[in-house]
């Protein structure tokens, strides 16, 4: 299943090209990488895709649904925030409605609101979120901070 495509796209700044008719699609579970010399479009690339900049021409087609985002090399972190903080206080369309579910139980006698907050927690397949990013940051050593 074919989540993103790029269409020969191309990239330039003033005299400089970084890159000329580049195309590439990502499918379900495939990883890709860019490799490249410093200074050769490897961020623009992923800003084109994640729609923060616009090629000079072509494309780029994203599945419907498909919510596209990566982590900048420069990076704007509290620092007093831990890891936990800083990814629930991102602008994820997932939080609000486990927040709302969370809530939901606080009242049990609200079998409405708990029913609704429960079918979009099913919706959104939101019951493995915390368990997917409590398990990166097992994997990445980094569940002590």
């Amino acid at each position: 299943m074919n989540y993103l495509t790029v269409e020969n796209i191309s990239k330039a700044y003033g005299e400089r090209v970084l890159f000329e008719d580049l195309s590439f699609g990502i499918n379900k579970d495939q990883k890709i990488a860019f490799v490249a010399k410093n200074g050769s479009g490897k961020t623009s690339i992923l800003n084109i895709v994640a729609g923060k900049d616009t090629p000079d021409s072509g494309q780029v087609i994203s599945r419907k649904g498909i919510h596209i985002a990566y982590l900048s090399q420069e990076h704007n972190f509290d620092a007093n925030q831990t890891i936990e903080e800083t990814i629930f206080a991102t602008e994820n369309k997932i939080l609000p409605i486990i927040q709302q579910y969370e809530a939901a139980l606080q009242n049990p006698d609200d079998a409405e609101a708990y029913q609704k907050a429960f079918d979009l927690m099913d919706q959104h397949n939101a019951w493995e979120f915390e368990t997917q990013y409590k398990q990166i940051l097992s994997k990445l050593m980094l569940d002590n901070l």
